[in-house]
């Protein structure tokens, strides 16, 4: 985790879900911003069931 560097403005919203900047590494060692879920607040789907992931989980597939 000391390659991220996780930011707290801005927030922006998108349908469901608060999104935040995150400055990470790729294999290059280069260093680039990607945008994260930081909090859903509305019912996700999957194959047209619902789907809650969870924010943050110890392995991909909780």
């Amino acid at each position: 985790m000391k390659n991220l560097k996780f930011e707290n403005t801005p927030t922006i919203f998108t349908n469901g879900a608060f999104l935040k900047p995150m400055k990470v590494f790729n294999s290059n060692r280069k260093e680039i911003w990607v945008w994260y879920v930081s909090e859903f607040i509305d019912d996700g789907f999957l194959e047209g069931e619902i789907y809650n992931p969870q924010e943050t989980a110890i392995q991909k597939t909780n």
